[in-house]
């Protein structure tokens, strides 16, 4: 098992997760949370990663189980 530093890697695990349990209310809550993360990076949370795949994959992920 992988231990994940960032707090945005764990919950696009969980985002994925929750998707392949098809548990669409959490899928949804999980990207809400991620989305609320990231745009709060800047302050004393920096996330220095220039290309993010994992984050195209769960916005990918997200629009085809969360129609």
């Amino acid at each position: 098992m992988t231990f994940d530093r960032r707090l945005s890697d764990k919950i696009i695990r969980a985002h994925k997760q929750a998707c392949d349990q098809e548990s669409i209310d959490v899928a949804r809550i999980l990207f809400d949370a991620l989305e609320v993360h990231l745009t709060s990076i800047g302050g004393t949370i920096a996330d220095k990663r220039n290309e993010m795949p994992e984050l195209d994959e769960a916005f990918k992920l997200h629009l085809e189980v969360c129609k």
